[in-house]
């Protein structure tokens, strides 16, 4: 897969934590959670893409992780932001979520937060693993 091609995986996910920023602004912080998990499925997603043409249809961060540890060891420091972040994929979505997923219920500001952040990190990350389009700097998004 081409940079460019993956560059574009990594303008999907921007645009799932602008909106988690703006869902979060508004006090929907499931969904912000919800939003950030997307968005580091969609980044890691687009690597494994791009180093092995393939990725596979899972949506469990951790189980991605591991293949993209495969291509570069160094997304081993991903690993506690991946379990994080998996917290929210069903029980952030669904009201009979996995019952216990989250020990206290919905997520509350401080992690939507914190999720935020967690996906934001790890698009830098992996955003840093490639050359700046047409010799650029390259962007990061701050929350």
């Amino acid at each position: 897969m081409s940079t460019e091609r993956f560059r574009q995986w990594l303008d999907r996910a921007a645009e799932d934590v602008t909106v988690a920023q703006l869902v979060f602004r508004e006090g929907y912080f499931s969904h912000a959670c919800f939003l950030a998990q997307q968005s580091v499925e969609k980044i890691l997603k687009g690597y494994l893409l791009w180093a092995c043409n393939t990725y596979p249809r899972v949506h469990r961060l951790v189980d991605l992780l591991a293949l993209c540890r495969e291509q570069d060891a160094t997304f081993e420091e991903l690993q506690t932001g991946c379990l994080i972040m998996d917290q929210y994929y069903i029980p952030t979505r669904y009201p009979n979520g996995v019952p216990g997923s989250l020990p206290d219920g919905l997520p509350g500001v401080d992690e939507a937060q914190e999720a935020i952040n967690i996906a934001g990190g790890i698009r830098e990350f992996v955003a840093s693993k490639f050359p700046p389009p047409n010799g650029t700097p390259q962007e990061t998004d701050k929350v």
